[in-house]
This record gives structure tokens, C-alpha cells and sequence, in this order.
């Protein structure tokens, strides 16, 4: 199939930046807390909403107190402005889907007034795809919305990128308001 990503334009739509906003640290390994409260600050500043806790290599290596406190601190640094954040549930290959484990990193991200982004995990792209959608429609039932997300696994080896149907379906549960692609692939994101 040939795609012309040109005639998928759509001059003057409104344009959503969202830009992940890595965790610094120390030389001596502790998380630098005031560069981040600047970085939230200027990506902000520049009209992107922060994504904090989000990239791969990050959320999946730092533990849920301290996912929890670049939360409060970057609602703190926003003052009620919007951010989005990573919700990761850690899992091994063959566990299964683990609908509380994710609700539990949504409402914390929620609580913050953030928008979950939902990192794939071993348990819910081991599944079939009309599982997956289904672990979806879910997931939709515990927040009022979320960014779904898909990476190759030449990113993590949890990852997944879905077949279009697959896609099709997340992207069809009502509270899926946008989605993060990361294939190293152009053509699947233009279909």
C-alpha cells in the first residue's frame, strides 16, 4: 500500500504538543528535584503540556514513591495545568493482564490531576488482539481518559505494535483521546 502522508494534512487543526520531561539526577544518584521542577516549568512555559514518568527506560527503572513525587511536584510547578505521566505496571513475560496494577498507577496519576499514559506491559500485548482492546475498554472504566501507547520491542521487550485492527479498537474506546507511537517506522503511523 502507498501512503501520501501530504493529502492526511488538515490545515488549521488544532495541535496538542505533549513533551516527555525526563527525571535528572545527581552525579551521586539521587534524583535532582529542582531541575525537573524547571523543566516541567519551561516545557510548560513553551505551550507543550509535560509528559513526566514516560520514557521508555525511565518510569519502568524508578519505583512508585518516587513516580509518585515527580507527580506532586509537577502538579505543585503547574498549579492545576495540564501534564500527562506514564503508568507503568512491571510484569514478566507469561504473567497475565493485571487490571489493578494499572488502575492503581491511573488513580495515583489522576489524583495529581494527570492524564495516564498507558505503557504496554508483558501481560496486556501477550494477549490476543480483541483482548487487548478489551483489556482497553477496562482500563477506560477507571479514569476519564487516558493516551494509549505502543513501542517496538526494539525499544522493551514488553512492547507491542499492534495490528490496525488492534489499533483501530483502542483508539475506538471512548476515553483513548490520542495515542504514542514508536515503531522506527513512518508508514504504520501514516496508516
Amino acid at each position: 500500500m502507498s501512503l501520501d502522508p501530504l493529502t492526511m494534512l488538515k490545515p488549521r487543526r488544532k495541535v496538542t504538543g505533549i513533551s516527555a520531561v525526563l527525571l535528572p539526577f545527581h552525579e551521586s544518584g539521587e534524583v535532582d528535584w529542582s531541575a525537573l521542577e524547571a523543566h516541567v516549568a519551561r516545557t510548560a512555559g513553551a505551550g507543550l503540556t509535560p509528559a513526566v514518568n514516560m520514557d521508555t527506560g525511565y518510569v519502568n527503572l524508578i519505583d512508585h514513591a518516587t513516580q509518585d513525587e515527580v507527580l506532586r511536584r509537577t502538579r505543585a510547578v503547574l498549579g492545576g495545568g495540564e501534564f500527562v505521566a506514564g503508568a507503568f505496571v512491571s510484569d514478566r513475560e507469561g504473567d497475565s493482564f493485571s487490571l489493578d496494577g494499572y488502575a492503581e498507577r491511573m488513580q495515583a496519576i489522576q489524583a495529581h490531576g494527570g492524564t495516564p499514559a498507558l505503557f504496554q506491559s508483558f501481560g496486556l500485548t501477550r494477549q490476543p488482539g480483541p483482548e487487548i482492546v478489551r483489556s482497553y475498554e477496562r482500563l477506560g472504566r477507571v479514569c476519564d481518559k487516558f493516551i494509549g501507547f505502543e513501542l517496538t520491542t526494539d525499544l522493551a521487550p514488553f512492547g507491542a505494535v499492534y495490528d490496525l485492527e488492534t489499533y483501530a479498537g483502542m483508539m475506538a474506546v471512548p476515553q483513548c483521546i490520542g495515542a504514542k507511537h514508536s515503531s522506527f517506522h513512518r508508514e504504520p503511523e501514516w496508516e
